[in-house]
């Protein structure tokens, strides 16, 4: 057995160290025993080389080793001063360890109650601070290299239902249960492997709701270990889950981040058409309407190049600059007289026919990013209609930080967004290389398309969590 005795200035905070360790350890394969504080009643910050021997005896009965952690400056005096005041068999027995007090606890906890020795023990304590930092992108560890490769040995895999994810204590669950089996194993997400039997690298795993991992185990008690994975992860590792509680829609990420708020629902806008036939009186004023509503359009597209070359970019702003073009195109706007004066319809009907025509063929191409043009020459579409009609196109106008719903999202809509209120955007529709999406990436908003039901399933004001890089919106009711 592994000891710890955490050694602090503070008692307050040594005893919230101990209320986080309690909550990692399982059974008797770890004690815990603190040193911190001054009995002075003014002055009680410090620490007191007498209180840390008295703290490594009091775990000392049975310990094979024991692992002292401190938080800084003098603890480390107290610490080294107790080593020199101690029995020097049971100070043969003692290590100093440099690790960070919380996080380094916590590892150290996992690992001696896994039955690890003082060595591993330490290492772990040493190595608590790297899931953090790969999660704040200040270091890139690599995970762990395990021998047993993938194609080898059995394994069984599990979606992870856990509200978030392998967090530490169902994290420290998996450790403690694993630790005891003479196998080799392997838990493997997305490609990534580590060592499921240490606390740092199943964190370093980044295990999120709705991620699915496996186990894959070689040796002598393989199966035992599998069949133990098999069961705590139907008990979600300890964690009380209600999928009725926590429901999530699923859809493909544009941006990755994670975010959180109320939902905001909006609807697409699209002006209303009436199909009329027109007579050949009527002909060259349809014909006149368009041309107005033509160049209106044209002047709404040179501001919102204007506005998207300041806010974001030229190489953004070139977006519409494209459709100017397309929309400035005589052939196109020649093709659309001709059908006024020879359907004898109205404006409306020969423009909406010429550029769905154009949508269409978009659509039936091979290459992923021009398929998704088609939204630009729809977003042109309704923005000349709106002006033909005389029905101004809506803002989309947020008034706190909310999570945006809708079906679909064009490009002159996005980049009309105040950051400040978008939190996220969800779409039911839409696609990842569309240039609605590419600006909201360039904006940093994240962004989710393909979320089928997220506008029949959600509510503007329910409380969400979006995790834009898993394509997940997480719903509270």
């Amino acid at each position: 057995m592994i000891n710890i005795v955490v050694v602090s200035h503070s008692a307050l905070l040594a005893r919230g160290v101990e209320q986080l360790a309690q909550q990692m350890m399982r059974g008797d394969g770890c004690r815990l025993a603190l040193a911190a504080g001054v009995d002075d009643e003014e002055h009680p910050i410090g620490t007191d080389a007498v209180k840390v021997m008295a703290a490594i005896e009091s775990v000392a009965d049975g310990a094979a080793g024991i692992l002292v952690l401190m938080d800084l400056g003098s603890a480390l005096l107290s610490a080294e001063t107790a080593i020199d005041l101690l029995d020097p068999e049971l100070a043969a027995r003692v290590r100093l360890c440099a690790a960070p007090l919380v996080e380094g606890t916590l590892a150290a906890v996992v690992a001696a109650n896994s039955g690890a020795a003082l060595e591993q023990v330490a290492t772990e304590a040493q190595g608590a601070l790297q899931a953090k930092q790969a999660q704040l992108g200040e270091a890139s560890p690599a995970a762990k290299s395990v021998i047993l490769p993938l194609t080898q040995g059995k394994s069984v895999s599990w979606t992870v239902q856990n509200p978030h994810g392998l967090h530490a204590r169902p994290a420290a669950r998996l450790a403690a249960a694993l630790a005891p089996f003479d196998a080799e194993l392997v838990l493997e997400k997305q490609g990534q492997c580590v060592d499921p039997r240490s606390l740092n690298q199943l964190a370093l795993l980044q295990v999120r709701h709705g991620d699915t991992v496996r186990l894959i185990a070689a040796g002598p008690q393989a199966d035992r270990a599998l069949a133990t994975f098999k069961t705590l992860a139907e008990q979600h590792f300890g964690e009380t889950v209600s999928e009725a509680q926590q429901p999530s829609l699923h859809g493909i990420p544009v941006a990755e981040s994670l975010t959180s708020g109320p939902v905001f629902q909006a609807h697409s806008f699209w002006p209303t058409i009436v199909e009329r036939r027109i007579g050949a009186d009527e002909v060259l004023n349809e014909q006149q309407r368009l041309r107005e509503a033509l160049q209106h359009t044209l002047s709404d597209l040179n501001r919102l190049a204007e506005r998207t070359g300041t806010l974001i970019g030229k190489p953004q702003a070139a977006i519409f600059g494209a459709h100017s073009m397309l929309l400035d195109d005589p052939d196109l706007q020649q093709a659309a007289y001709t059908r006024i004066a020879q359907r004898q319809c109205s404006a409306e009907q020969a423009w909406r026919q010429e550029l769905e025509a154009i949508a269409e063929d978009y659509r039936a191409l091979d290459d992923d990013y021009m398929r998704a043009r088609e939204l630009d020459v729809r977003d042109m579409l309704r923005r000349t209609l709106s002006h033909l009609r005389g029905q101004p196109l809506p803002p989309i106008a947020l008034s706190e930080p909310s999570i945006l719903v809708m079906d679909e999202l064009m490009p002159s809509d996005v980049v009309m967004l105040d950051r400040r209120l978008v939190l996220g955007i969800c779409l039911s529709g839409g696609h990842a290389l569309s240039h609605s999406a590419i600006l909201a990436k360039a904006m940093g908003i994240p962004m989710v398309v393909g979320m089928h039901d997220c506008m029949s399933k959600t509510r503007s004001g329910q409380k969400a969590m979006l995790d834009a890089a898993r394509g997940v919106l997480q719903l509270s009711h």
